[in-house]
């Protein structure tokens, strides 16, 4: 059985809607101070990148807004944009996806739920 996430995993590089070309990748480490946080991410390929985000870990807010999920099962960080999108998917009564604050998700994957990040393509 294909899913979604395995064709994403297993290409690396993908066009985004924008047209232009994207990575993903899964978060390996979060290291925050108030207002900042930079994140590693483990790349297609092996290799490692540093991100650097405008927010921090918000624990409160992000047990506020998954509070009625029986099970948390992954969280998506989308860089590519003007402006971060996040989801979280998991199970309320049935599977669901949910969206949410960038502190919020940096938050989950904090607590180890499995995160996976869309960054621009490195250009070169």
């Amino acid at each position: 059985m294909r899913t979604r996430q395995l064709d994403i995993a297993e290409a690396g590089h993908r066009q985004h809607r924008s047209g232009t070309a994207s990575t993903c990748a899964t978060v390996a480490l979060l290291s925050s101070v108030p207002g900042s946080t930079i994140v590693t991410l483990d790349l297609p390929g092996g290799s490692r990148r540093e991100v650097a985000v405008a927010s921090s870990p918000d624990p409160d807010l992000a047990r506020r807004l998954t509070a009625g999920f029986r099970r948390l099962v992954w969280v998506r960080i989308d860089l590519t944009g003007p402006a971060p999108r996040c989801v979280v998917s998991g199970t309320v009564r049935r599977p669901c996806t949910q969206r949410l604050p960038l502190a919020a998700a940096l938050a989950l994957s904090e607590a180890g739920i499995p995160a996976v990040v869309r960054l621009p393509a490195e250009k070169g």
